[in-house]
């Protein structure tokens, strides 16, 4: 009975120990899966952050680029219109049959381009013909002349202007060019396109899973994913952006409400309610004033990480805390070497392509490095500047829009994209060859395949001006000419003379006897001067009494 109770007793101090143990063990476990699920939660939350930011970048700057193609291709399309010799006999004269001829020209255009309107005004803002001339929307008839579109163009400079229409009070993109008559120096009226606002808001409904705004100079939101934004100025606007807004008309007479956002920082928002925004804009370098902006929300961000984790806790037990906090907090410190990793790498990929531009920078030629799908991956500034490239459209990566300002500056264009085509058809194959620009200049073309490990991931082009060799060459080969030419009119004498014993007379290759004089003055280019020589004069002369008396007078000079 003593040896039972001792032992009941041992068992009795030893279970709160065990007891005490177990719950300062569980304790470090709960807190270690919260610290861990904290420092998970935060580095999670960081990359999501950091590639929401990389992902809506790279959304704004393509679409940015859409956007800029499209007023390039728009531009052209209205001043090719405007040359059209039937637009401009519409103008000058105004006549029915000439109006007629406008009004079917522009139709069609309309019908080809897929745009809202074609219009032509008048040198005093008149519409006189247009698209929706039968419909009860019209603008035949009506003044635009207070339009920005409509002065600029007729000060002589094509004009982008968007704006809501004061007649169809739909949002639209105007663009306009100057129509000329046989005098140059000033337009007789304006011819217009207005495209729909559509395209872009297909893009804005289909890509972006924030919020996408397109605002004015003045702030203005002109397009949106969220409809009820729209007119409504992005950031509080003062009275004096207010009272030009109203002055311009630009979108009608207003009111035009605030959203109500503020800007915290350069990469934050908070909206009147306090909910945070992550701010993602550009300017449209081809509008000027105008951006594109991306704002998310930081509940929204933060959900795509609770959701799962809230998902996947549960009511589990005590053991299955713990080991969930241990696994959590592997993971966090998983998470957290990848990203170090995932840093280090970039960092690497970034020291890489400074050392690879710093070496396409050095050399002495322009180089163009293309990829598979004919994106620009690399360039060097040479390269720009020998094709007189704008710096806007190097930035868009896109080997076509590049392409269309070099054909431009050669002599045979057809052959150069023959070229072009032949070798991206064959992605093994070399080429040189020579290109011959307008201006005169002559420049060497190399391309050969790009690889990596073996496989074939693009094509490097390499430009050199040889237009001074060239010249140096030439110049060189014409000094080769005129010396030749030189030395072949040089009349030499050489060989076996037939010569008179007597008379000295030489006898020439047709078997006639000619005086050596006139021998040798056809045949070298030596003159003769005619004297006599001591022999020959007193053989001649030596009784001659004159010349006995010189001789002696002669002597005695001497």
């Amino acid at each position: 009975m003593t040896e039972k109770y001792l032992k009941r007793k041992t068992m009795k101090k030893i279970n709160p120990d065990l007891r005490t143990l177990f719950l300062v063990l569980s304790l470090m476990a709960i807190l270690s899966f919260a610290f861990g699920g904290y420092l998970y939660y935060s580095a999670v939350k960081k990359s999501l952050f950091e590639a929401e930011h990389q992902k809506a970048e790279e959304q704004v700057n393509d679409l940015r680029n859409e956007i800029d193609s499209y007023k390039i291709w728009s531009l052209k399309s209205v001043k090719f219109l405007s040359n059209l010799k039937e637009i401009k006999q519409s103008v000058i004269s105004g006549d029915k049959a000439a109006l007629l001829e406008a009004n079917e020209i522009l139709d069609h255009f309309r019908d080809d381009l897929k745009v809202s309107v074609c219009y032509l005004i008048d040198y005093s803002g008149k519409t006189i013909a247009s698209t929706n001339r039968d419909t009860a929307t019209s603008f035949v008839g009506k003044n635009y002349g207070f339009r920005p579109y409509f002065k600029q163009a007729m000060q002589g400079d094509p004009s982008v202007y968007m704006a809501l229409g004061v007649t169809s009070k739909k949002r639209g993109i105007y663009f306009s060019h100057p129509v000329y008559g046989k005098n140059k120096d000033k337009p007789l009226g304006v011819v217009v396109i207005k495209a729909s606002i559509e395209m872009i808001e297909k893009q804005f409904d289909k890509n972006f899973d924030g919020i996408a705004l397109m605002t004015d100079p003045h702030g203005v939101i002109f397009v949106s994913s969220r409809k009820d934004w729209l007119y409504n100025f992005l950031w509080k606007a003062s009275s004096q952006t207010i009272l030009d807004l109203t002055k311009s008309k630009q979108f009608g007479t207003g009111p035009w409400n605030w959203t109500g956002m503020k800007i915290v920082d350069e990469e934050n928002a908070v909206d009147d309610l306090g909910n945070k925004y992550q701010i993602h804009q550009q300017q449209l370098a081809m509008y000027p004033g105008w951006h594109l902006t991306i704002l998310h929300s930081h509940n929204k961000l933060i959900k795509k990480i609770t959701d799962p984790l809230s998902k996947t806790v549960g009511m589990s037990g005590l053991l299955l805390f713990v080991c969930f906090g241990l696994i959590v907090f592997s993971l966090f410190r998983k998470a957290n070497t990848e990203i170090v990793q995932r840093k280090k790498a970039e960092k690497e990929q970034k020291l890489s392509l400074s050392r690879l531009q710093a070496t396409l920078e050095s050399t002495t030629d322009a180089i163009l490095v293309v990829n598979r799908d004919g994106k620009t991956s690399a360039s060097n500034e040479l390269f720009a500047k020998m094709w007189k490239i704008p710096v806007d459209i190097i930035n868009t990566r896109d080997d076509d829009k590049a392409l269309a300002y070099v054909l431009d500056q050669l002599k045979n264009p057809d052959s150069f994209i023959q070229k072009v085509k032949a070798l991206y058809a064959d992605p093994e194959a070399e080429s040189f060859d020579t290109l011959e620009f307008k201006n005169g200049r002559i420049v060497e073309r190399y391309s050969q395949s790009q690889k990596l490990d073996e496989q074939i991931i693009g094509r490097v082009w390499s430009f050199r001006d040889i237009t001074e060799r060239e010249l140096a060459q030439k110049k060189r080969e014409s000094l080769i000419v005129d010396l030749k030419k030189a030395l072949d009119e040089v009349k030499t004498l050489q060989g076996i003379l037939p010569i008179c014993s007597h008379c000295k007379q030489i006898r020439d290759d047709k078997g006639y006897w000619n005086k050596i004089e006139t021998y040798i003055g056809e045949h070298s280019q030596a003159e003769f001067s005619h004297g006599m020589c001591p022999d020959c004069s007193d053989k001649l002369y030596g009784d001659e009494d004159w010349y006995i008396e010189m001789k002696k007078e002669d002597e005695l000079k001497e």
